[in-house]
């Protein structure tokens, strides 16, 4: 097939073979860097997940032990109750304060630090719009030996919002306690690195386009030079032939 083709129509297949090289090579960096962002951004907010668990599960397991500590010697039920409250009232945390501890004895609220209208309340029934029994499901996990729940929950000042809870008994009492996070701040720092780490994969392949371009276009403008060479010299060649072929040829 190529045997159709001039000297000089093979060497501009050989230019479009490396231009479309160049194109493919592009299409596979460009879907690449992407990817990387995509693993990165999730793998990220997997950590964030696994290190927002590890910190509800210290921070419920402490609480239940002081609360086991600082009640163990209370026989007066209503002292009891009374003491609870005051350990976990004003502890909050998070950037924001929207974290707190509650304290159920079954599905009866017996401290709720924002919501104190609450307490004294079964709230076995109440759930989140997606159907999540949240304080059922808690009670469960606590009483299996702790455990996270997540569920969907008004944030103070914010929209309806992710939750994650865990809660665990506290020790020599029918009580359990939990705490939670938004995962909001989640979403939101893995907004904040897709969009730094789209800014570093576009200055990176804009980097690379040109390196290679420049790559390419070196090897292009040889090619060139090389054609141009070559066919200057065939007809040159080409023309020598003609003369000896005429008889006009000098062959000394």
């Amino acid at each position: 097939m190529l045997n159709k083709f001039s000297v000089k129509g093979r060497m501009y297949l050989i230019i479009v073979a490396i231009l479309a090289l160049f194109v493919v090579m592009v299409f596979f960096a460009v879907q690449n860097g992407y990817k990387v962002r995509d693993l990165g951004v999730r793998k990220t907010g997997e950590v964030m997940l696994a290190d927002q668990k590890a910190k509800l599960q210290v921070a419920t397991h402490s609480m239940a032990l002081t609360i086991g500590h600082a009640i163990e010697k209370i026989d007066d039920k209503g002292k009891k109750i009374e003491a609870v409250r005051t350990l976990v009232d004003d502890i909050r945390f998070e950037s924001d304060s929207s974290g707190y501890y509650f304290v159920y004895e079954g599905t009866v609220n017996v401290a709720l630090p924002p919501k104190k209208e609450s307490q004294g309340k079964d709230l076995s029934e109440t759930k989140d719009k997606n159907g999540v029994y949240l304080v059922r499901d808690l009670r469960e996990k606590a009483q299996a030996g702790g455990g996270f729940v997540e569920y969907i929950w008004p944030k103070p000042g914010a929209a309806d919002t992710p939750k994650l809870s865990y809660a665990e008994m506290i020790p020599g009492t029918q009580m359990w306690v939990g705490t939670g996070v938004y995962l909001d701040n989640i979403a939101s720092y893995q907004a904040s690195m897709e969009k730094d780490i789209n800014a570093q994969v576009t200055a990176n392949l804009i980097t690379m386009l040109l390196i290679a371009g420049a790559i390419f276009a070196g090897i292009i403008t040889l090619c060139l030079f090389i054609v141009f060479g070559l066919v200057g010299a065939l007809k040159v060649m080409i023309g020598n032939f003609r003369d000896i072929a005429e008889g006009e040829g000098d062959l000394t």
